[in-house]
């Protein structure tokens, strides 16, 4: 093996035009051709799912309980998501602990509804709570649909004249709304 630095960016700079693509790439490559295909993640998810609950009038045969909402969902529309996650894999020294990552542990691995996942990551990712986060990301998506101003009226806020300062009315809204139903 050569002395070299292990920079692929530099060497195939037409495949991978930045060190961030190049980790991209590779963080990707790895998730599809050992996470995905896990036979760990696929007899964890087969073993936790189990008969609806009573009363259950959906198509789903089998599924389980959020570990984070609580909501019971069917087998198809859960996923398994490390108790413990966000290993980052942007750099060499990095590479390893992602691999260690997709092999887990026993017990270090819960199932989770899709949009729960997407929280609990942007909560470990950003360093917020997942009811913070949850929060955060209602806001992101009232504001992509351009309804910052209609929710706020309807909750009888006069809404703020930027939308730096709507974005905070809103997060404070909704919070104020998880604290109300807890």
């Amino acid at each position: 093996m050569s002395n070299l630095p292990f920079e692929p960016w530099i060497w195939y700079p037409d495949i991978w035009p930045t060190k961030s693509k190049f980790y991209t790439w590779l963080r990707g490559s790895l998730r599809n051709a050992v996470w995905n295909k896990s036979p760990i993640k696929i007899t964890f998810k087969n073993k936790a799912c189990s008969a609806p609950p009573e009363g259950y009038d959906g198509r789903a045969k089998s599924g389980a309980y959020c570990a984070l909402s609580g909501e019971w969902e069917g087998k198809s529309k859960l996923e398994c998501d490390h108790i413990t996650g966000n290993v980052s894999l942007n750099d060499e020294e990095d590479i390893i602990e992602f691999i260690k990552h997709l092999i887990p542990p026993p017990n270090s691995l819960q199932l989770v509804t899709k949009e729960a996942h997407k929280i609990k990551s942007y909560a470990e990712r950003v360093g917020v709570s997942y009811d913070d986060a949850s929060a955060e990301k209602k806001v992101i998506q009232i504001i992509k649909e351009k309804r910052d101003r209609e929710v706020l009226l309807e909750a009888n806020i006069t809404p703020a004249s930027n939308a730096k300062a709507r974005r905070e009315q809103l997060i404070l809204l909704l919070k104020e709304k998880q604290n109300d139903s807890n």
